[in-house]
């Protein structure tokens, strides 16, 4: 890392305290945020931040050692996509997405062909992404329409993909599928498509508030791949003993990193407010107080929730564990919602300023980004299952 990467890690926040935080935060401040403006008005891929991730390393971070990574841990994980989300939420969404397809790769990649791709994404040559959605389903990810078809040692699949983020820049793609073309729709397997497996072709496209540098357009999807990309576990496996746990964490740094950038730049324009009235203290002051007990409420929601996913620890099913299920639901219910009350506050502290695009205390796309924390897996869905969840445990 170059001088000037240097001393932006030293410029990064008291509650970045991880090396590999330390360094996305150095990623974020001297690529992201300059080219995080263009990202979200062309509704382009980050394609810039992404290429540095590659080559400081980040993509690769979480893969075991034994495989050439550095075996970072989840809260390492979390805390390197919040530092990226501080400075551009659509690159730290794609860090994210990838991050919770290497969970899969790491915990549940028994054949030699899996380890070898494993390997690929520690040197940061592979980019993962999903395609788990499909058309006609209403974003139901337990059954599947498409289904694997099996012919010799290869299988094909074809797939309706309702959302498929950087599905042109990604290098590998997980996805879920019927195990045979006769299975139930929730007899599900997961395929890991290499690259030079797959083809997509967009159906769609991607003109959104925010979050536009995901590029979560729908994609036709089709694949010819070696039988051994396919996960010996069964989807529900991989999803209730990695999937559930990972994406939970990922996803809600990302949404954590963003309010903290809006109180960031609230608390910047309350300080050159001060400065322009030396002895009084600003009416804005006492907002931004407000603010900062909120954001604290975020920070302590997720910093708990990990804490008690990591002391679980890994291969335990969430199935037997009904109550760490409803608390990593009840994360995103709550992060979604106090994240955006966050930036809501951020606007009010920063007034006029933080409503202009442009201005230098503009949180506009902080607000724009933020509204779609609610939106990835809806939380009126969330709900729903928390009610049906709390008829079956014993305690709250």
């Amino acid at each position: 890392m170059g001088a000037a990467n240097m001393t932006k890690t030293m410029d990064a926040p008291r509650w970045c305290t991880t090396e590999l935080g330390k360094r996305a935060w150095a990623v974020g401040a001297d690529v992201a945020a300059p080219h995080a403006a263009s990202v979200d008005r062309d509704g382009r891929f980050p394609a810039e931040a992404t290429q540095a991730m590659r080559d400081t390393g980040l993509l690769g971070a979480m893969v075991p050692v034994a495989f050439g990574g550095e075996g970072a841990s989840l809260l390492e994980v979390s805390e390197s996509i919040r530092a990226l989300a501080s400075h551009c939420a659509s690159s730290a969404l794609v860090l994210a997405m990838h991050q919770i397809e290497v969970a899969y790769l790491i915990h549940h990649g028994e054949t030699t062909m899996l380890a070898d791709l494993l390997r690929q994404v520690a040197t940061g040559s592979v980019l993962m992404a999903n395609a788990n959605s499909e058309v006609g389903l209403g974003g139901d990810v337990s059954r599947s329409i498409c289904a694997l078809v099996h012919e010799g040692g290869r299988v094909h699949l074809e797939k309706d993909v309702l959302a498929l983020s950087y599905a042109e820049y990604a290098d590998a793609i997980t996805v879920n599928c019927r195990k045979d073309p006769e299975a139930a729709g929730g007899e599900q397997v997961m395929l890991i498509c290499g690259p030079g497996s797959f083809t997509v072709t967009a159906t769609g496209e991607w003109d959104t508030m925010g979050l536009r540098g995901t590029c979560s357009s729908g994609y036709q999807l089709e694949v010819d791949e070696d039988k051994d990309m396919v996960l010996t576990d069964t989807w529900s496996t991989v999803v209730n003993q990695t999937g559930l746990a990972v994406t939970t964490v990922s996803l809600n740094s990302v949404w954590l990193g963003i309010a903290e950038a809006a109180a960031a730049t609230a608390h910047a324009s309350v300080r050159a407010e001060a400065r322009r009235s030396i002895g009084s203290t600003p009416a804005s002051a006492l907002r931004l107080a407000e603010l900062v007990v909120v954001l604290g409420q975020a920070r302590a929601v997720l910093a708990s929730t990990t804490a008690h996913i990591m002391a679980v620890g890994g291969g335990t099913s969430m199935e037997d564990d009904l109550p760490l299920v409803l608390e990593m639901r009840d994360l995103k219910l709550s992060m979604t919602t106090l994240c955006a009350d966050v930036v809501m506050r951020s606007l009010s502290v920063c007034g006029l300023s933080g409503y202009k695009r442009g201005s230098k205390f503009s949180v506009e796309r902080n607000v724009r980004d933020v509204l779609g924390g609610a939106l990835m897996a809806n939380n009126n869905r969330f709900y729903v299952d928390n009610a049906q969840l709390l008829l079956m445990v014993k305690s709250v």
